[in-house]
């Protein structure tokens, strides 16, 4: 278990504390970029605890800024987007989006008060579908972090988005949780005769092994950790060992194996304090989605627009309708779902949200299954006051080739050793 000091240094990402200091470090997603439209309305972006604006100019260039307007505070979210600026309705200041005060037109002719002014701007990355941004020191910018996932063409690319109501090491915890998979996504992950994790259909995947005991093993790695839970298949038990790496990307980046042709991963990007906002991406790495095949994915994970989600990526479960679980389907015994939540992502948010905004980690009675969580704790915690006295940031301190970096599945020879699985990717 941790401190209440311990936690409350883990989970607090304001930009006067600590862990808020760290992840400024880092590139984080920060919109969508299909939400984004030349010239159209700017939206606006809450990102470790800092109300920002979001806006695409007419070149097509997208700019991120504080919402207020550096004169006197006026929402930018409801500023004029036009001729690549941002034009405040309250005195008409134009800024564009480097935060660089073009026009002040309330002031005289003469002024040089816009010379002297600036809006606060964040650099921004398009890749992935995704814009992302870096909130630290200018002189400390380290290097994209250039994830296989994000190199692959749209139509092979789909990215779910929702608003998780907890905190944002609360809510990947849940990504580097193997234990809970058989259980809590039983009606949807089930055991079957196969020889890696499949789509038995796109609203059921199969996996070859019912074991729900869990064998841990982690390994400190130079971004972060990662760990192989290792189960007994339900083929060739006595010579065969199921094994499945999992990647753990600080700060905030789970990748975990995906049925065969498809690479995930999980994105946990702090809101604030209490809130995140989780992305999931998922490939296709041999073909497009179709239509059919996309709607169908929505609806297993629980995330179909404008059903589970709405316009703000708030989803329709939640704490106060209890996060819409039918008890009746979980005492069906033919077609009935464990936990009474529908959709995986869901049942995920739903554990995650159910402990509280930020859960008193000095109350838990940790065990073997939750080995990858307690290392996760101690490297950000460890490297948060690594940073603290100088040092480079958890995974910044060299360069990584973040592109090799992969989860992996496979049936292994008894006596083989797990590092055999989930290494860094060959070079193509």
């Amino acid at each position: 278990m941790l401190t209440r000091e311990e936690n409350e240094l883990l989970c607090r990402v304001g930009p006067n504390v600590p862990m808020g200091r760290m992840l400024r470090r880092y590139w984080l997603p920060a919109i969508m970029s299909d939400e984004l439209e030349p010239e159209g309305k700017p939206k606006r972006v809450r990102l470790l605890g800092e109300d920002l604006v979001a806006f695409r100019d007419k070149n097509g260039d997208v700019g991120l800024l504080e919402e207020s307007c550096p004169h006197r505070g006026a929402s930018l979210a409801i500023a004029r987007n036009e001729d690549c600026i941002l034009q405040c309705l309250y005195h008409g200041w134009k800024i564009d989006a480097t935060g660089t005060v073009r026009e002040t037109p309330s002031e005289p002719e003469d002024s040089t008060f816009a010379q002297r002014v600036r809006a606060v701007a964040y650099p921004t990355h398009e890749a992935g579908g995704l814009v992302w941004t870096y909130m630290g020191p200018v002189d400390a910018q380290p290097p994209f972090m250039n994830f296989e996932w994000t190199t692959f063409p749209q139509p092979q690319r789909l990215i779910f988005k929702a608003r998780t109501e907890c905190n944002w090491v609360q809510a990947m915890e849940g990504a580097l949780d193997t234990a809970h998979t058989p259980l809590l996504h039983g009606n949807a992950i089930t055991p079957g005769a196969v020889t890696l994790t499949t789509y038995k259909s796109d609203l059921k995947i199969d996996r070859p092994s019912n074991d729900t005991r869990p064998r841990l093993h982690v390994e400190d790695t130079p971004y972060g950790l990662k760990y192989a839970a290792v189960r007994t298949p339900l083929v060739d038990p006595e010579t065969t060992q199921y094994v499945r790496v999992t990647q753990f990307i600080a700060p905030c980046y789970v990748t975990f194996p995906a049925p065969a042709g498809f690479t995930y991963m999980q994105l946990f990007v702090p809101i604030d304090d209490c809130n995140t906002m989780f992305y999931f991406a998922q490939v296709s790495c041999e073909r497009p989605f179709d239509p059919d095949q996309i709607e169908k994915r929505r609806y297993r994970a629980g995330f179909r627009e404008g059903i589970d989600i709405d316009a703000d990526f708030r989803r329709a479960q939640r704490r106060e309708n209890d996060w819409l679980q039918d008890r009746a389907s979980m005492r069906d015994p033919k077609n009935g779902n464990f936990s009474g939540i529908f959709g995986v992502q869901a049942q995920d948010m739903a554990i995650q949200e159910s402990m509280g905004p930020i859960y008193d980690r000095s109350k838990e009675h940790l065990g073997a299954s939750d080995a990858a969580l307690i290392r996760m704790r101690r490297r950000l915690i460890d490297g948060v006051r690594a940073f603290e006295r100088g040092e480079p940031a958890l995974g910044l301190a060299e360069r990584i080739p973040y592109e090799l970096v992969r989860s992996e599945e496979k049936l292994i020879p008894i006596d083989a050793p797990w590092q055999t699985v989930g290494a860094l990717a060959e070079v193509s």
